[in-house]
């Protein structure tokens, strides 16, 4: 193997791949020859889609612009441009061309900068706020579902009106809300959240509305965005309340400059409980002059790899690590149900990040509930797969796991599940990414 002053060229590979920063690589053609992890967070989309590619296939399709790289080859110099990608983040990409022996251009060699969101900026002489002022982290996804969610909130920031986010627990509602005011008139002022189901009638009145010497959050935000989490939790006093507060301020010439802006989320059926008696109508509709439905992380997989990309960068940059998700992995986490969403995938990605040793998460070290376990002792499992053959590799994946797991040599595992020796070694390298099956693993 290769070493450059001690460092091997398999680590040096390693380093360059998991930057922050996107490193981004054309040849003289304009095709990529070279991308790294980074262009998951701002496209959505893996190393391996766009290697390979010509220029013309992203641009065309809009994924980024203004586009430097035709300036590059025709002036031959370096340039830094300001872009925007279709996901809606802000890049700062530097180009520079590398040149051959007659001077013509062999490599642009690209440096591209998002916001510096997921890793914590030290400052000893700086302080923040949970909820303040600033850009929001630019939601990551891949799928057409959630590209109609950006274009909705797109339009819902620029009317700066009412707007109700709709979908399971777990499906990002605070998240999206907070986004939405970091790209609406509002950004450079507050951005609140007031939890419904945290308080009593009295406090949550008593919070919203304030008192003869307290003044509550509605009029304390002014001009900023107060989020209303789990608006259906509030009793039906205080909903009356809110109601005639908001016909008020809408009756108010001011209304759009001094009145904070109200964003509510649920995920309730507000018709059936208004139904119930335990929503008001009338408040409904005030509330939803704007509705956003957010679908469950199962109705648009396409997003789980990508996220799942996000969060285990993020956990590694928190905790200072350095993990990768196996190409096994990342499938079994696709193929998962995931009834809590993207926040089950989050919780589920950062606990694999802290608790597991190796510097590759595989499927043998995901929880089982992934593979769908119904009975943990009799070994059933409801394989997802979309179609038999699928379902079969997804079974005899985890049996193989599991049993290597368990056991960790390949004549106890051939004697769990009744096989061949020789067939279970296959059968472990099919599954489970070992270089070298020794002889003390047939021990």
């Amino acid at each position: 193997m290769e070493y450059i002053n001690g460092l091997s060229y398999r680590d040096f590979l390693e380093i360059v791949d998991n930057m922050y920063d996107e490193l981004l690589i054309y040849d003289n053609k304009y095709n990529i020859v070279y991308i790294n992890k980074a262009c998951r967070r701002h496209y959505g989309c893996s190393p391996d889609k766009m290697i390979g590619r010509s220029f013309y296939d992203f641009i065309n399709a809009e994924w980024w612009g203004p586009s430097i790289l035709p300036v590059v080859y025709k002036e031959k110099r370096a340039y830094a441009i300001r872009q925007a990608t279709y996901l809606g983040t802000d890049l700062i990409t530097i180009a520079v061309p590398l040149f051959d022996a007659e001077k013509n251009i062999k490599f642009v060699v690209m440096n591209v900068r998002d916001a510096i969101n997921e890793i914590d900026l030290w400052n000893a002489n700086a302080t923040q706020t949970k909820y303040g002022k600033g850009i929001a982290s630019v939601p990551i996804f891949a799928s057409s579902e959630m590209q109609l969610v950006k274009q909705q909130i797109y339009r819902a920031a620029k009317l700066e009106t009412t707007c109700l986010l709709c979908g399971e627990p777990g499906v990002g509602k605070t998240f999206l809300a907070r986004y939405l005011h970091s790209i609406s008139p509002r950004s450079n002022q507050s951005f609140a959240v007031f939890n419904c189901a945290s308080m009593t009638g009295d406090s949550s009145a008593n919070e919203l509305f304030g008192s003869e010497t307290y003044p509550g959050l509605l009029y304390r935000m002014k001009s900023g965005t107060l989020l209303l989490k789990n608006v259906s939790e509030l009793p039906i006093s205080v909903q009356w309340r809110l109601l005639k507060y908001l016909e008020a301020e809408h009756a108010s010439a001011e209304w759009d400059n001094t009145s904070c802006l109200l964003l509510a989320t649920t995920d309730k059926d507000l018709k059936a409980l208004i139904k119930n008696g335990q929503f008001l109508e009338q408040l409904y509709y005030a509330l939803n002059v704007y509705e956003i439905y957010i679908p469950p992380l199962r109705k648009r997989r396409e997003d789980i790899r990508p996220l799942a990309d996000a969060f285990c960068s993020a956990a590694c940059a928190q905790y200072g690590l350095s993990k990768n998700l196996t190409e096994g992995a990342m499938k079994a986490l696709e193929n998962a149900e995931w009834q809590k969403n993207v926040s089950e995938l989050r919780h589920t990605i950062e606990r694999l990040v802290v608790t597991v040793d190796s510097p590759e998460i595989d499927t043998t070290f995901l929880p089982k509930n992934i593979f769908g376990i119904i009975d943990p002792e009799a070994g059933l499992v409801h394989a997802r797969g979309e179609n038999f053959d699928q379902r079969v590799f997804e079974y005899e994946s985890y049996l193989i796991q599991d049993a290597y797991q368990k056991y960790g040599s390949t004549r106890k595992v051939a004697e769990h599940l009744g096989l061949s020796q020789t067939r279970a070694s296959n059968l472990i390298r099919k599954y489970i990414k070992i270089e070298k099956l020794g002889s003390t693993d047939s021990d």
